[in-house]
């Protein structure tokens, strides 16, 4: 039987519970388990979370990594690297996983390959993000490592927004900005699993609020996209190379990609839509390892 591992720190995650039950029904056995209890043994090679030796699984399936901001989130990449070079199939790619997180690498590599997003800005000049915001009118201001929404703020052009810029330039050191795109209130998660869409859904941002992320008090409708905006979230998934992925779109003047999520919940496009997207992810990694 293979043992499949779901990696996961909330045990009471949506996804994390889906995924082990898709995997179960399989016919393989699922273990989930946390970076959080992470060991690497360097004399015997061996990789453990707990009590559980991870050189004995045959493929995991990373629902999440645990909290950006801890120091050894470099620590937990590696072992999810050094697991794969022990030939034991990981999906998302640790690599895919590392392009999705970090806006700018995925902003970067969407320019690159001709996927329309908002002007983007990434800098440690005070000047050149004042600059920006002129240009901009108003913009979105984005952790480069962020999730759920965290820490997003919205400035404009005026006085009040430039001491906010200010103060986010003192705290962090640099910032990324991105044109706000005005939009309808809403924006478009996008699952995309093995080059397919799984299923779309529109993100309504609570009232008084423009961010639109569930975790945030967004509700979930189910979207039917156009052929643009899906082709736009097939190719970013395939410039990005995860296997599954949720693709963010705003839509402007014309669809705009966002960022991508290597990571992604399938709650709310269950609940929306009643797709189990976890299905086509453990059918997709089964057909990996057979």
């Amino acid at each position: 039987m293979k043992r499949i591992g779901i990696l996961v720190t909330d045990p009471t995650d949506w996804t994390g519970i889906a995924l082990s039950n898709s995997v179960t029904r399989s016919g393989a056995q699922a273990l989930t388990f946390s970076f959080s209890e992470a060991t690497s043994d360097l004399s015997s090679g061996k990789f453990y979370s707990g009590k559980k030796d991870l050189t004995t699984l045959d493929a995991i399936i990373v629902r999440d990594l645990g909290p950006a901001t801890r120091n050894d989130v470099s620590f937990r990449f590696d072992i999810l690297c050094q697991l794969e070079e022990l030939g034991i199939a990981v999906i998302n790619s640790p690599v895919s996983i590392m392009r999705s997180a970090n806006k700018y690498v995925s902003s970067y590599m969407f320019r690159k390959n001709g996927i329309e997003t908002p002007r983007t800005l990434v800098t440690n000049s005070r000047e050149e993000a004042l600059l920006a915001l002129v240009s901009f009118g108003r913009a979105v201001v984005k952790p480069v490592f962020g999730y759920k929404g965290i820490g997003v703020e919205c400035v404009k052009n005026d006085e009040m927004g430039m001491q906010k810029l200010n103060g986010l330039l003192e705290k962090d050191g640099f910032v990324y900005l991105q044109e706000f795109i005005p939009n309808p209130g809403r924006d478009i998660r996008v699952f995309v699993v093995n080059n397919k869409v799984s299923g779309s859904i529109y993100r309504i941002a609570p009232h008084g609020s423009w961010i639109n992320n569930l975790s945030q008090g967004g509700n979930a409708k189910s979207c039917k996209l156009t052929a643009e905006q899906e082709r736009l979230s097939l190719k970013a998934a395939k410039v990005i190379g995860t296997s599954y992925a949720g693709v963010d779109i705003i839509e402007g003047d014309r669809s705009y990609v966002l960022e991508i999520n290597g990571t992604p919940s399938g709650k709310g496009i269950f609940e929306a839509c009643g797709v189990d997207v976890t299905i086509g992810i453990t059918e997709y990694l089964m057909d990996q390892i057979d």
